[in-house]
């Protein structure tokens, strides 16, 4: 990989990272629609689109674009921002008391750890790697869909 391409790669998941880290302070004080725009903020900058952009794509193609032509380390903890970026907005939409965005953004969180777990080294997670436990807990009031599940029994078989 190019000098400059690791550079900025590593200077976006740095960016991101710090976004997070606004996003967790702005939910503790109770600041939770500014937290789903810091999330947005934050998902524009992982993929460098506009946020219109992003959501007219499909989870699958975000993981497509978060795993394309990247060391596997980029695209793992790129994979894992957006899990954890997913991760927030469910937490925060849980408190504004939208449960269906608060489950949609909690199965992506879910899914995209687990689907990094599956696919990438374990080896020097970084410290914003959503914990799958906490993610259950948030989306226990519902059976998890077919693929979800799947993903779940894959990862507990491969942790044996």
């Amino acid at each position: 990989m190019l000098t400059s391409r690791r550079d900025y790669l590593l200077r976006i998941i740095e960016e991101v990272s710090r976004l997070l880290a606004r996003i967790a302070f702005k939910r503790r004080d109770g600041d939770d629609r500014q937290a789903l725009e810091t999330v947005i903020l934050g998902f524009e900058r992982l993929f460098s689109l506009e946020a219109d952009q992003i959501f007219m794509l499909t989870p699958d193609q975000h993981f497509a674009m978060l795993t394309d032509d990247d060391s596997p380390e980029f695209s793992r903890d790129k994979v894992l921002l957006y899990a954890a970026l997913s991760a927030e907005a469910g937490a925060a939409y849980a408190k504004l008391g939208n449960p269906a965005m608060s489950r949609a953004t909690n199965i992506n969180a879910l899914r995209f750890t687990l689907r990094a777990r599956a696919m990438f080294s374990a080896e020097g997670l970084p410290d914003y790697t959503p914990k799958v436990p906490g993610l259950l807990e948030a989306l226990k009031a519902a059976p998890l869909d077919a693929e979800t599940s799947a993903l779940l029994t894959a990862d507990a078989a491969a942790s044996q």
